[in-house]
């Protein structure tokens, strides 16, 4: 049986790489999977089971999961098949390091499982105190027809680790029987702040805050105990209450002491609202590299938005049939020096995570997203965010390189010309999402050709990143071009290079080897990774020979990454003209490759 499942995992891969490019692969119906955990608390030494759940199931035949999980303080057990008439063995294709692979497939010729399943069920064993997290990254299904599907998932659970010290036993002379136990050993990786330092107040305008005054001394300890207990490298700050305004306040000068030490610990502030996660990279910025260090203090905060501002935003969106579904959070990271405050609005190229918290269940991640909203403007933009369903509510989690102010919306678009089209799931969820507009409110025109520049603003807009005017990189892009800010900041950032000496030919079209190329810059911007390497040249497409050098390696790395697929089963056509559901397509991909959407 285990030969079996092999062969279920070999006709896989064989199946995926015949998929033309720009082909979906989704079954009919929408199904979502979730990971559950047998309790939230537990104590060194238990079990941990952790059940992967599928709704809306149709026609499971078999399966392969990837899960992540805190390696440093849980320990992969074993993993059981459910009884859906699946086989009772399976196959392990890989569990090392912080990530189990593994895979499940019926026998013989049946039909599949339909409805709400429960698929697996994975035991592992709680080895460190502290807060673990598993995540089911991604589900491949195959039905009774040998189609596959691939699901990025992200569906997160959480669960308590205590870690208990017992004793010396009481005993002998003096009468002093029974049993001491030692107190329980504080978590270093979580900081509450005692009341001696919040600072708890009420605004003039009748909000009230709370601010964590940390303390220096204690912070170093902190940091000191999480890097010599190896507990990972995330030091979460708790804010305890539910007020308006929260925020932590940092000595300055003790995190760029730890710095060398921290390049990679995450400061995690977490509050009733939503959580922000600060990479101390960040640190290495030059808007700290002259700042007067001295009694200088960084502060993060998670404000609710004043209620002017949410109704001004609510007005702007009702006309457009969007529904906002969570509160206005107002994210922001502030140095504050003896002399002034400073609010740090960009991080360059890290990409800074925060979480909303929305107290209902988003069923359709698709027709959802996070945006940005300027009350100054009025102007609203998609952003980043990935949607987990948690205990009947929703977390979502929004990931860009800039601060501002942050919403949830509901919103569906649909377009009658995309109606039965291979490409109709991924232009309506982009749309729905803001990163691309029909070419009128009804109709996307799916087989319109791309420009470049038309591309280089569908990726800016799809990772999120802020265009900023003023920029002029190119001698043939006019400040005037409605493209103008997109195009410069995707120079800015890397992902484009001209035709020419200072020559971007921005109404040219796109090819799709070009359309590749950038996407790769794309994906390694959000990994922090260098673009494709040149000796990555080796590509299995009969027209290989077509390619531009320049796009060889490019070509090559999203190939063996899957994101790419042939034009036909055999040829890759790199000198053809993209279309505009080609381009749509391959921003989806690069989005969910980069975990910036479900």
């Amino acid at each position: 049986m285990l030969r079996k499942t092999g062969l279920f995992l070999t006709t896989m891969m064989l199946l995926f790489t015949i998929i033309p490019f720009g082909m979906t692969v989704s079954a009919a119906g929408i199904p979502t999977f979730n990971v559950n955990l047998n309790a939230s608390q537990v104590t060194v030494g238990d079990n941990v089971v952790v059940t992967i759940q599928g709704t809306n199931v149709t026609d499971l035949y078999g399966y392969e999961a990837i899960l992540n999980y805190d390696a440093d303080r849980l320990e992969f057990n074993s993993v059981q098949s459910q009884s859906n008439g699946l086989i009772n063995a399976y196959k392990i294709a890989q569990a090392s390091g912080n990530q189990v692979i593994f895979a499940n497939t019926k026998i013989k010729n049946i039909p599949g499982e339909n409805g709400n399943l429960v698929i697996c069920t994975l035991v592992f064993k709680a080895k460190q105190s502290g807060q673990a997290n598993v995540t089911l990254t991604k589900m491949t299904t195959v039905t009774s027809q040998e189609l596959p599907s691939i699901w990025n998932v992200n569906a997160q659970a959480t669960v308590k680790i205590n870690g208990t010290t017992p004793g010396p036993s009481g005993g002998g002379g003096g009468g002093g029987g029974g049993t001491t136990t030692t107190p329980t050993k504080e978590d270093p990786g979580l900081y509450e702040p005692k009341e001696s330092e919040l600072r708890i107040e009420t605004t003039q305008d009748g909000q009230t805050s709370v601010t964590a005054v940390i303390d220096s001394k204690r912070l170093a300890q902190k940091l000191a105990d999480l890097q010599a207990a190896g507990s990972g490298t995330v030091l979460n700050f708790e804010i305890p209450g539910e007020r308006e305004l929260n925020a932590v306040q940092l000595p300055l000068p003790t995190l760029l002491d730890s710095l060398k030490n921290h390049k990679d610990t995450i400061l995690s502030v977490r509050s009733h609202l939503g959580t922000y996660d600060l990479p101390m990279s960040v640190l290495n910025q030059s808007d700290f590299a002259g700042a007067d260090v001295e009694g200088a203090t960084l502060i993060i905060r998670i404000d609710k938005a004043k209620s002017l501002h949410e109704t001004k935003f609510d007005q702007s969106i009702s006309d457009k049939g969007m529904v906002r579904v969570s509160d206005m959070i107002d994210y922001k990271v502030i140095l504050k020096t003896k002399d002034k405050e400073e609010e740090i609005h960009s991080f360059g190229n890290s990409f800074v995570t925060r979480v909303i918290h929305v107290d209902e269940l988003i069923q359709d991640s698709s027709a959802a997203t996070a945006v940005v909203y300027d009350p100054a403007t009025g102007e609203m933009k998609f952003v980043p965010s990935v949607f987990t369903a948690k205990d009947g509510k929703t977390e979502v989690k929004v990931i860009r390189n800039t601060n501002s102010l942050y919403a949830i919306v509901q919103n569906k678009k649909t377009f009658d010309d995309m109606i039965g089209h291979w490409a109709q799931q991924d232009v309506e969820q982009l749309a729905s999402k803001m990163i691309i507009n029909g070419t009128s409110d009804r109709t996307y025109t799916p087989e319109m050709q791309v420009t470049r520049a038309e591309f280089a603003a569908l990726l800016v807009r799809g990772l999120g990143l802020p265009a900023e005017a003023g920029l002029n990189v190119f001698t043939d892009i006019a400040a005037a071009q409605w493209y103008a800010p997109e195009v410069n900041t995707a120079a800015k950032y890397g992902l484009v290079q001209g035709v020419a000496e200072g020559q971007f030919s921005p109404d040219a079209q796109i090819t799709r080897e070009q359309m590749v190329v950038m996407m790769m810059k794309a994906i390694g911007l959000v990994k922090g990774t260098p673009a494709s390497s040149a000796s990555a040249t080796n590509v299995s497409f009969a027209d290989q020979d077509l390619l531009s050098d320049y796009a060889r390696s490019a070509v090559a790395d999203a190939a063996s990454k899957g994101l790419i697929h042939g034009k036909t089963e055999t040829t890759f056509a790199p000198q053809d003209v993209a279309t505009r559901a080609e381009a749509a397509v391959i921003i989806k991909r690069v989005l969910q490759y980069a975990n910036l959407i479900n």
